[in-house]
């Protein structure tokens, strides 16, 4: 019994000994803060600072590493990828040997193989990235179960809960072979509790503006709650928040792409003109891109400045055909048939197609299919929340206009989808379902997502039984325009109804 005694005291002290070892001190909080909002010259002064204070801080790495992970994936930069890629070692063996009575000590290095792992599928290496994010969950799973009040753990796996629970079907074998466990509403619930909480703000005030950008885009792609629309709409538009979010460019973006996706146009072009323009911060050409599609869906003349500005800074590739596909659409509409041809050539040289919007632009661009200018500008008025103004455009249509199959089915698409964000739900289900029967054999996506939207209504409706069969529907369709997304969102579905 007195050599027990003994074992547990030294292994107490030895705790005490390395308590320092995650030091979240003042020096720590401010780089932190500077790092979320893109400033990285100022947050590396405070670290280093750190470092010189106290080098035992593991703490440091850590933020060292956020920093690295968000500039590259700012950038897109290959060569800082590799370099970052090649700097996990060295870091993650300094944080595996701080203190393992920290409930930091697990916590930093799921986040480095998490961080790694988006990097890594941010440059196509999905092997890797799925081995990255299998260590990060059964690190944060460990360290949830030794520290189940730790909020910062609490985010992370309410991150992977989602990522796991919005997997597509077709993948779903990676899930029980790796036995991982998580649904889209645990995790949004997991992140809401820790954005409520007051205790946030005072212990860990940087998870404030981390979650928040987390809890807004996985609730507008994958929650059909409205409870939970409403949530982040609270959270982003409370006063409280309001210094945080004008002083942070990805929140800026969050913030944007949130209204524009619940057709508040007007707010998200006054929430982009707010975005910070010092040189204390990283570049974020994206928000370039969002300012050129704000003003495009309003028909601005000036919108093609901003796409063009885009793909002149951007040294990437993602949204770089997306981009010169709209610049085509603007030459399009203002009746330049050569420009849109010549902006199109672009979308098939450049970029590449790692995300959905810019396959989708390369489709468009093989296909060498004109699109439908009333049809376009139509899409382009609804997805602005202008739906008088697309309904206005889409009642001019003669049938004669209408030139093939595709623009038959597009046409009766639009109807549907103007009128659904519009409110008008018992018109847009019927277009839905004629939409479902002219597309059901085509490779476009409309058919699909109709199946989608009408699965969301009833969903809404409380008809589980015709949400289920208008989800699976939508899983079974064969197309291959926006599927990733397309999909997700159906598996969403069929998880929640279960």
């Amino acid at each position: 019994m007195r050599i027990q005694i003994i074992l547990w005291l030294l292994l107490f002290a030895a705790g005490r000994i390395q308590a320092g070892d995650y030091q979240l001190n003042q020096n720590c909080l401010n780089a932190y803060d500077h790092i979320l909002s893109l400033r990285f010259t100022k947050a590396d002064e405070f670290l280093k600072a750190e470092s010189k204070a106290n080098p035992d801080n593991r703490i440091v790495s850590y933020l060292e590493n956020y920093a690295d992970f968000l500039e590259v994936i700012i950038s897109e930069d290959k060569n800082k990828y590799q370099s970052f890629s090649a700097n996990k070692n060295r870091l993650l063996k300094n944080l595996e040997s701080g203190n393992p009575l920290s409930p930091w000590h697990l916590y930093t290095q799921a986040q480095l193989n998490l961080q790694q792992a988006f990097a890594a599928a941010r440059f196509g290496e999905y092997s890797s990235a799925a081995l990255e994010i299998n260590k990060a969950y059964r690190l944060l799973l460990k360290n949830s179960k030794l520290y189940p009040s730790f909020q910062p753990n609490q985010v992370a796996l309410g991150l992977m809960q989602v990522l796991i629970g919005s997997i597509p079907q077709n993948y779903q074998w990676v899930t029980k072979i790796l036995s991982l466990q998580g649904t889209v509403e645990q995790g949004i619930s997991n992140m809401q509790k820790v954005l409520n909480d007051p205790a946030t703000d005072q212990i860990y005030p940087f998870l404030k503006a981390e979650t928040l950008f987390l809890l807004t885009f996985t609730t507008f792609n994958l929650s059909q709650n409205p409870e939970e629309t409403d949530f982040i709409n609270d959270h982003l538009n409370s006063s409280k928040n309001q210094e945080m979010i004008i002083n942070n460019p990805l929140l800026i973006y969050a913030k944007s792409v949130f209204l524009m996706h619940t057709g508040r146009n007007e707010l998200a072009l006054k929430t982009l003109k707010s975005a910070p323009t010092s040189k204390d911060y990283y570049p974020f050409y994206y928000l370039q891109y969002l300012t050129g599609s704000a003003k495009l869906n309003r028909m601005d003349k000036d919108a093609e400045i901003w796409f063009l500005r885009y793909v002149n800074n951007f040294k990437g590739n993602s949204f770089i055909k997306s981009a010169y596909q709209r610049l085509a659409w603007i030459a399009l509409i203002n009746g330049d048939e050569i420009k849109y041809k010549n902006y199109m050539q672009r979308v098939i040289l450049l970029g590449n197609t790692a995300i959905d919007g810019d396959k989708q632009a390369l489709k468009e661009a093989n296909t060498g299919k004109i699109p439908n200018t009333k049809l376009l500008k139509a899409r382009l008025l609804s997805d602005g929340g202008y739906y008088a103004e697309a309904q206005n455009v889409l009642s001019s249509v003669e049938k004669t206009e209408l030139k093939d199959n595709h623009e038959i089915t597009e046409f009766r698409y639009r109807l549907a989808r103007n009128n659904h964000k519009w409110g008008k739900t018992a018109l847009a289900k019927a277009e839905y379902d004629q939409t479902i029967n002219l597309g059901k054999d085509q490779k476009w996506y409309f058919a699909a997502n109709s199946a989608l939207q009408l699965a969301l209504i009833y969903e809404a409706e409380g008809n589980l039984e015709k949400a289920r069969h208008y989800f699976e529907m939508c899983l079974t369709m064969d197309y291959d325009e926006y599927r990733t997304s397309i999909s997700q969102k159906a598996k969403a579905g069929l998880n929640r109804l279960k």
